[in-house]
């Protein structure tokens, strides 16, 4: 294995770096951060922003952002990670036939009109049945060279934001294309399988391609891992049924809630009314008293608080059991269940 200086730096200054969900509005700024390894073809490119605001659009996807607090913006965004969850017969066709540069085959293959990614009713029922199908379309930065220690730090910061954003699906795979041979080593630290070296293969078709930008394709299934307590990557595939049974609408809420973002930022990000998010809150606390009494605070004296700091209990006894219980905030159809949205 390929030694990355920096990653295990200890002396290296630390950076104030922490994630969140990102928006349409942070689109232009990571679209210039893409790797500099993905060759997506002028006529595709320029067709980027719309694209991308055809995933937001949907449910299919996770969109997180690396971001320096101590940076004003647009600088402060230091690196950004996408992933979609596609098809069934996405999955299955490509891995029977990969081939180099599978972000810009998925756009090209949505510019066709080709279903690629699951729509929110087909989200929902795969990850209540079989599971669901992850590829890491992008994982972009400033400097791309991990033996940069700030550069180090922000992918630990991304792999944080990667398991956030994607515990408590039900995964059956995950596929993610990296350029060079640095990024390739760390995945594969990460225990993702090598499942295509394109320039070893064919070499003759990477000859203006310089080293750094050699694309790797790796991937992991549920079948090839255990449940680890020490490794969180494993904890992905095997993610337990909810138990309480939010709304859609309360569960995108409470998302944003574990990511410590004010009610007034939530009504931003969802394009709701302030009191609308308060509703939702009632909602919660209601679904909660019904179903899972046992996690709000026990405590005699709580109801001759303010209402507002009774509120501020409940919600802190709510999202530090929903840090370990992200399943509840995922959508999911079953047999014996229907999403209510």
């Amino acid at each position: 294995m390929q030694n990355i200086p920096g990653v295990d730096d200890v002396g290296a200054a630390s950076v104030a770096f922490r994630f969140r969900k990102g928006a349409e509005a942070d689109v232009a700024a990571c679209l210039a951060l893409l790797p500099a390894g993905c060759r997506v073809p002028q006529p595709v490119r320029q067709h980027l922003p719309a694209l991308w605001r055809q995933l937001l659009a949907g449910e299919a996807y996770t969109f997180s952002i690396i971001e320096d607090l101590e940076r004003r913006a647009p600088e402060r965004i230091e690196a950004f990670g996408l992933s979609i969850f596609v098809s069934d017969h996405f999955f299955a066709s490509f891995e029977a036939a990969p081939r180099a540069q599978l972000a810009s085959l998925i756009y090209e293959r949505m510019l066709a009109g080709d279903d690629v990614m699951l729509d929110a009713h087909g989200l929902a029922a795969a990850n209540g049945s079989g599971g669901i199908n992850v590829v890491s379309l992008h994982f972009g930065m400033r400097n791309e060279d991990l033996a940069d220690p700030r550069s180090a730090q922000a992918v630990a910061t991304g792999a944080a934001s990667f398991y956030f954003a994607h515990a408590g699906y039900r995964i059956k795979a995950i596929a993610s294309e990296v350029f060079g041979a640095q990024a390739a080593d760390f995945v594969a630290r990460g225990g993702f399988r090598l499942m295509r070296d394109y320039q070893a293969e064919q070499p003759g078709d990477f000859a203006d391609v310089a080293a750094a930008h050699y694309p790797f394709l790796f991937m992991l299934r549920r079948e090839w891992v255990e449940p680890s307590g020490v490794n969180l990557l494993p904890q992905l595939f095997f993610a337990p049924a909810p138990r309480i049974g939010f709304s859609r609408a309360e569960q995108r809420v409470l998302e944003l809630a574990l990511l410590n973002e004010t009610d007034a930022a939530v009504a931003v990000h969802l394009r709701i009314s302030q009191e609308t998010v308060k509703k939702l809150w009632r909602n919660i606390f209601a679904r909660v008293d019904r179903q899972a009494p046992y996690l709000m605070p026990a405590d005699p004296a709580a109801d001759t608080r303010a209402s507002g700091a009774r509120g501020l209990e409940k919600r802190r006894h709510l999202l530090e059991y929903l840090r370990l219980h992200l399943e509840e905030l995922r959508p999911v159809i079953t047999r014996q269940r229907t999403d209510r949205r």
